[in-house]
């Protein structure tokens, strides 16, 4: 098999972090599927800004980075099969012929789907909350995404798919108590491992920590791979590529190395500093990408405060409780729940996960610099995701913390990618 021009298609795409991985000459992605507005927006303008770069006209992007050009201006240069290639639709019963129809239209005759990668929203299936919401589990939709996704194997056959999801689903159980996906005496089984199998799927999975793969977090997912029948080989092949793909362990100090100090309420969209041998590798590898949505949120003096503190307790090691506050800065009578509400990042250590809360406010994200005072910035969110810098997220702050919280870390999705490519070489996929 040639290992080139693959065909993919892309479902719940999200801002595309997973996608990431899987744009090169050698994968062609063919459309993306995602409900969410906004992370359509920057879906779109991702596939503008590759359009551009292979073409050799990446300055036109940076222009309109840098605020030179409009979007409008941008868009008018390229061709409308490549900012049409994403479908702003929730995946539901009532759609699912329809963009079948869509993606039909843009897959030649004759033209073979080389794989499907994705991941349906993880809520359902978190940790948190996980107590108030197992009344709502027989109407909760969200549950059963995974049977959609089915649906596109069923129908487009490719030769493997990529889930990602939260940990969490390998202790979720259905409204009949049933386990969903579960791992027993080295057993797979569950409910959605069955309904895999049975539309003629093998598959496993591996709990990933991006903080082994280069990743400046520490964030533990699923990462399950899934092949036709009778390519067992494939899926022990894919697995021992990637594990052979594990970086060392990079701190914020180096990820955040010439990003500009600022005060909370600040915009600082110029760089500090050069950029170290890490980050050019993986975020600034063209030197001239201007640096975007760097602007810090206002806080309350309260907040500042109460920052100040946090960040001075997390340079003695210590994660500080609210119920630990000085007295006047407490303002909530409960001193038995919700304690960790406040949280400072630390310089010489990954950052703990990153999820979309950050979108509501900075509290559980405080910088590390005292000196600073301050919640972090989209794009220091985006750089501890390993989202490059010349990575814009649409439509607003809050669209933009959210897109980033829910993402699949970029540098993990080229690693992936890479563990494929390499099963492929190896000729067992």
């Amino acid at each position: 098999m040639s290992i080139n021009n693959l065909k993919i298609i892309d479902l719940f795409s999200g801002a595309g972090g997973l996608t990431e991985g899987f744009r090169s000459p050698i994968f062609d992605i063919i459309a993306h599927v995602e409900k969410d507005k906004a992370a359509c927006a920057t879906l779109r303008l991702r596939d503008c800004f590759y359009y551009l770069k292979e073409n050799k006209h990446q300055n036109i992007y940076y222009d309109f980075l840098a605020g030179r050009i409009s979007k409008e201006k941008m868009y008018s240069m390229v061709p409308d099969e490549i900012l049409s290639k994403t479908i702003n639709i929730e995946i539901n019963n009532n759609t699912l012929n329809g963009i079948f129809e869509k993606l039909d239209t843009s897959i030649k005759k004759q033209t073979k789907i080389f794989a499907i990668i994705g991941g349906p929203p993880c809520q359902a299936y978190s940790t948190i909350g996980r107590g108030r919401n197992s009344a709502k589990k027989k109407d909760d939709l969200r549950i059963y995404l995974y049977r959609y996704y089915i649906e596109f194997l069923k129908k487009y056959k490719p030769e493997f798919f990529i889930f990602e999801n939260v940990k969490g689903l390998l202790s979720f159980k259905d409204f009949d108590g049933k386990y969903l996906l579960n791992k027993k005496n080295n057993v797979l089984g569950g409910i959605m491992y069955e309904e895999f199998k049975a539309c003629g799927y093998e598959l496993d999975f591996r709990i990933i920590n991006t903080q082994d793969y280069g990743i400046p977090q520490k964030r533990e997912r699923i990462v399950l791979f899934g092949v036709k029948a009778g390519n067992l080989n494939a899926i022990s092949t894919f697995f021992q590529e990637l594990a052979g793909l594990k970086d060392r362990t990079v701190n914020l100090k180096e990820a955040f190395f010439d990003l500009p100090k600022m005060n909370a309420g600040e915009t600082k969209n110029v760089y500090s500093n050069e950029p170290n041998q890490y980050i050019k590798k993986y975020y600034r590898k063209e030197i001239d990408v201007p640096l975007t949505q760097n602007t810090s949120r206002p806080n309350n003096a309260r907040d500042l405060a109460i920052y100040r503190e946090v960040v001075m307790a997390k340079q003695n090691k210590h994660n500080l409780k609210y119920n630990e506050l000085s007295e006047e800065l407490k303002t909530h009578k409960n001193m038995n729940m919700f304690l960790d509400r406040y949280k400072a990042l630390s310089w010489s250590a990954p950052s703990h996960t990153v999820v979309a809360h950050i979108a509501k406010d900075g509290h559980y994200y405080i910088h590390p610099d005292l000196s600073q005072n301050r919640s972090i910035t989209v794009r220091e969110a985006a750089r501890i995701q390993s989202f490059p810098d010349d990575f814009f997220f649409e439509n607003s702050r809050t669209n933009a913390f959210m897109q980033i919280g829910n993402a699949v870390p970029p540098i993990l999705s080229k690693k992936i990618a890479k563990a494929i490519i390499q099963t492929c070489k190896r000729a067992v996929l």
